[in-house]
């Protein structure tokens, strides 16, 4: 399975607003145990904060109304993003993409498009993709470099679940209270997205 910034637009134009914001979330689930991990390790950031702002999503995809103190909930969730240069931890590029994704998500509750969905499946793959090639150690001037990303048993995960999701959020029915239910039932296991 390839990544395919052109097939993840088009999908994401044809699913209405909720199922849109849903395949976000989901991305971003995947994502959070990974803050979580840079987190214990560098004492910096606040996983409560991402975490609450992600259940604001939830409740979103469920009622279809912005959370009380939305601003100040988008502000706690951007402070969260760690600066790279800062720290050594093989999880920070990883948490970054989190913080960013969970910001994107809560920018795309306030004028939703297809984009911010192609940006979120995007950045759930570079946390991948950064995550494996320093676990494997590989040289990105040696042949086969991307190729050995792309086959890595985290980075077809990763493409697995964006392209079945997309796939089950086609299927299901609209009602928001239904899909919010199934889905963040199915999705929100914390130690799904672990890069480890």
């Amino acid at each position: 399975m390839v990544f395919d910034e052109a097939i993840i637009r088009a999908q994401a134009k044809q699913l209405p607003a909720g199922k849109r914001i849903a395949f976000m979330a989901f991305c971003c689930e995947r994502m959070l145990p990974n803050f979580k991990r840079f987190v214990a390790e560098t004492s910096f950031g606040d996983f409560a904060s991402l975490r609450r702002a992600l259940d604001a999503v939830w409740s979103w995809i469920e009622n279809d109304s912005l959370p009380g103190g939305f601003p100040e909930l988008k502000a706690a969730c951007e402070r969260q993003a760690p600066d790279t240069a800062n720290f050594s931890s093989p999880y920070t590029s990883a948490a970054l993409d989190a913080a960013n994704s969970i910001a994107i998500v809560l920018d795309a509750l306030e004028a939703n498009e297809a984009e911010h969905a192609v940006e979120v499946a995007s950045l759930a793959r570079d946390a991948v993709d950064l995550y494996v090639q320093e676990h494997m150690s590989l040289d990105p001037s040696e042949a086969g470099f991307e190729e050995k990303i792309l086959r890595s048993s985290l980075m077809q995960r990763e493409l697995t679940y964006q392209h079945d999701s997309l796939n089950l959020l086609f299927e299901l029915r609209d009602e928001r209270k239904f899909a919010s239910q199934k889905l963040r039932k199915n999705w929100s296991n914390l130690e799904l997205g672990s890069l480890s």
